[in-house]
């Protein structure tokens, strides 16, 4: 079954793709749950040794399998897992999630470290084709490193995951939308914010925004937006000294300063006063 998420991929996941693949000549992505193909450093296909493999000795479906064997072993260990394909291809594969959804799979492959072809797949081609040229000189075109340098590449790429996953490069689209209506409320402290707004805002209906907010934020919309007055209302009080609480309150959108003074101390558990006092009282440092 098709994952029904919407995953967004940033333009600089692509850039690091494109700058890995030319480094090290290998396919290194992101793919889907399933599989799919989302993004690929350079659009680098698999190899042709790879291709010959699957589409001369009809190996495709071999790999699919193991590939998705992989695939569900490095979700069961939410971890990399490296493995050698029958044709010799060393490959690794890391599992990325967001909020514990699984969004997909990093994926870096087709490189190698023996020499030489596997001796029964070598046997299968020359028995059908007879000569072997062709195959050897695709073998020796993928790129080949040495146990160490497999090791750091391996530990770079991993690296280059928790990178990417730490800067939110890669995310839901749910999550883009909250974020979108955020940053519209941070510009907008200054005014009353309604649920249906937003929803209007990113085309979307209220209940929609309601859901992903106690989904992605696990607090209410309303909660939400009122933190970001508060927060914005502090912000205001530690950098004005002499600014009043009927000042602050219409900046953050309260047109009734015991209205505002009301919602603050049920927040923050003391009246706005007592926050500025609090601030004038505590010592320097």
């Amino acid at each position: 079954m098709k994952s029904t998420i919407e995953i967004i991929l940033k333009d600089d996941v692509q850039k690091i793709f494109d700058e890995f693949s030319y480094c090290f000549n290998m396919r290194v992505g992101f793919f889907s749950p399933e599989g799919d193909e989302l993004a690929v450093g350079l659009k680098k296909p698999s190899s042709e040794f790879c291709s010959l493999v699957r589409e001369s000795l009809n190996k495709r479906d071999e790999c699919l399998i193991l590939d998705n064997e992989k695939r569900m072993e490095a979700l069961l260990k939410r971890d990399m897992v490296t493995y050698h394909c029958f044709a010799g291809m060393i490959e690794s594969i890391i599992p990325i999630y967001f909020e514990n959804i699984h969004l997909g799979f990093f994926m870096m492959g087709q490189y190698r470290s023996n020499q030489k072809i596997n001796r029964s797949l070598l046997a299968e081609w020359e028995e059908r084709f007879g000569s072997s040229e062709k195959l050897v000189i695709a073998y020796l075109k993928t790129p080949s490193f040495s146990q160490d340098q497999i090791k750091s590449i391996q530990q770079f790429f991993r690296v280059i995951v928790n990178y990417i996953v730490s800067q939110n490069m890669i995310t839901l689209k749910s999550n883009l939308i909250v974020e979108q209506i955020i940053n519209y409320a941070k510009n907008h402290i200054d005014r009353y914010f309604s649920i249906d707004e937003a929803a209007s805002l990113v085309g979307k209906s209220t209940s929609t925004v309601s859901h992903l907010f106690s989904s992605m934020m696990h607090r209410s919309f309303k909660h939400i937006i009122i933190e970001l007055k508060m927060e914005k209302a502090e912000e205001y009080f530690r950098l004005g000294p002499n600014i009043t609480i009927r000042e602050v309150a219409r900046k953050v959108g309260y047109d009734d300063q015991y209205y505002f003074s009301r919602i603050y101390k049920k927040y923050r558990g003391c009246p706005p006063s007592e926050y500025i006092n609090n601030r004038i009282l505590k010592p320097s440092h």
